[in-house]
């Protein structure tokens, strides 16, 4: 029996996997793509992208046919027992560097489709559905998974690389011997999934996603999109799933049950875990397999994406020779510490809304309409629920002061058409450069490196000169920007060679005469 062979396999096509799965096709990998499932799971799981995350998928390409599967999330509110409204905010970024405005509702099932329809684009990508991975042997220097399809045959697949991106119980995970360490108690949790049998009943529920602060329980209330409507029960520790009928009852307090078609009633635990190892030699890990929160702020399929389009361009890179393995360190540096401080900002929100007597529902409640009358308290609520901290250490001119943060997206006009700054830049590195900073040299050097090299206001024109305003007022000359739009390194022309000997000190270039030092005094020139 053949063994196929690839440069990377991925073990699971959900979001995260499906995300990664585009990204390395699109990077001209060999990628084998191995789901369990024969089918797109039919009930969105996941509700809430935020706006980094939009901007993740759009380096996939498919953006133009994802967004019609969205709507605004807009605001979210807080009300008591009695509906009395107790806080009220907008959910997203304030000022966004990304280039969208708020957060989104989203439909699973219609993105992981159009996701997975996206990798037909890529001839040298296997999607295999339906095939169960049962088997992980990880050798020095590739991967074999042996797998059975669901008639009963056995099939061996070969990759340099695997990236585990098949969930909480993860069969990547237990191959590398990684434990998941908790950071909060497990909540359990009812979820109920339905569909309004009209949606002109939409009118008569609450347009705002909703927590309800109930003497017995928390409940959190989601709009979705289309038909689809949202309702979360919390449960005692050893409450048992309750039946239909006491679920329907609990619904009436916003509709008539028999207004809905109910999809599924699943009982489910809210985990805050973290994987001690992301990475056992050419195994690594992604999504939930690496890390797993709880959903009150809608964080968990928003870092499974980040991870993807933090990994997909360094797996290239080092595949393609043009890195050492060193490089896969800076992956799980850069992500843990930021997965886990927006895990913590996640269990600040859950643990001003979740309350197990009489006390501390009185003082919750007292608390949250405190934070909705105070701006200054609601501001920093807001900063410590929604936290986005910077990627301080990993793959970047640790010197430049702005590494780590992201490049603004703006739109531009560029040979006649409206587009995003990261479309015109596409899933690579960019060096972004005042015109008046360019020289012959520079050019050659980011030829010699592969990266895209544009002025504002001459290579395109901004809409609002937000880019240019960006750079003047942090007084920079130049911007490198990674694939996945974190800033390498930046500075005056006077900071040119320190950030070129920190890319050089990581990349090889891919024409020898592009490795020649460009001077602070050419850069003048």
């Amino acid at each position: 029996m053949s063994t196929p062979s690839f440069d990377v396999a991925i073990l699971g096509c959900g979001p995260t996997g499906a995300v990664l799965a585009n990204l390395l096709g699109g990077l001209g990998l060999r990628v084998v793509v191995c789901e369990r499932e024969p089918a797109v799971h039919p009930i969105p799981r996941a509700t809430h992208i935020d706006e980094e995350t939009l901007r993740n998928f759009q380096a996939t390409g498919l953006l133009a046919e994802l967004w019609p599967h969205t709507c605004e999330f807009g605001e979210a509110e807080i009300v008591d027992e009695g509906g009395e409204l107790l806080l009220v905010d907008r959910i997203g970024e304030r000022d966004s560097p990304h280039g969208y405005s708020g957060s989104r509702f989203f439909d699973q099932p219609a993105f992981e489709q159009i996701l997975r329809d996206g990798l037909r684009r890529y001839p040298q990508v296997r999607l295999e559905l339906g095939l169960d991975v049962v088997d992980i042997d990880v050798r020095a220097d590739h991967v074999i998974l042996a797998a059975r399809r669901a008639d009963g045959e056995s099939l061996r697949l070969r990759a340099a690389w695997l990236v585990g991106c098949d969930g909480g119980r993860s069969l990547t995970r237990a191959a590398l011997g990684a434990t998941m360490t908790s950071l909060a108690p497990r909540r359990h949790w009812l979820i109920v999934d339905t569909l309004l049998r009209d949606l002109a009943d939409a009118a008569a529920l609450p347009g705002r996603f909703r927590y309800r602060l109930e003497r017995e329980r928390l409940s959190i209330y989601a709009h979705g999109i289309g038909r689809n409507r949202r309702w979360e029960f919390e449960l005692g520790e050893h409450e048992d799933l309750p039946d239909e009928a006491t679920v329907r009852r609990w619904l009436a307090r916003d509709i008539d049950p028999d207004r809905l078609e109910i999809t599924r009633i699943a009982k489910y635990a809210h985990n805050a875990l973290l994987a001690d190892i992301w990475r056992s030699g050419t195994a690594l890990l992604a999504g939930d397999a690496a890390h797993m929160m709880p959903p009150s702020a809608g964080q968990g399929m928003c870092a499974g994406i980040r991870d993807a389009v933090n990994l997909a361009w360094k797996l290239q890179r080092v595949i393609t020779g043009r890195a050492s393995h060193d490089l896969l360190v800076s992956y799980e540096r850069e992500r843990r510490p930021h997965v886990e401080q927006v895990l913590r900002g996640t269990l600040f929100l859950g643990k001003r809304l979740q309350a197990d007597g009489a006390v501390q529902r009185w003082w919750r409640r007292h608390l949250v309409r405190l934070i909705g009358r105070v701006s200054p308290l609601l501001a920093l609520s807001r900063r410590l629920s929604m936290r986005r901290p910077r990627l301080r250490a990993g793959c970047f001119d640790l010197a430049s002061r702005w590494h780590g943060h992201p490049l603004p997206q703006v739109r531009a006009r560029h040979q006649g058409a409206d587009v995003s700054l990261d479309d015109l830049l596409g899933y690579r590195f960019a060096l972004v450069v005042r015109a008046e900073c360019l020289t012959s040299r520079l050019r050659e050097w980011a030829a010699g490196h592969d990266i895209v090299l544009v002025r504002p206001g001459v290579d395109f024109e901004e809409h609002d000169g937000a880019l240019l305003r960006f750079l003047r007022a942090r007084r920079l000359d130049f911007v490198l920007v990674r694939p996945d739009r974190q800033i390498f390194g930046a500075g005056d022309v006077t900071a040119m060679p320190r950030v070129q000997a920190a890319f050089a000190a990581r990349f090889t270039p891919t024409m020898p005469a592009a490795q020649q030092r460009v001077t602070a005094a050419e850069l003048s020139r």
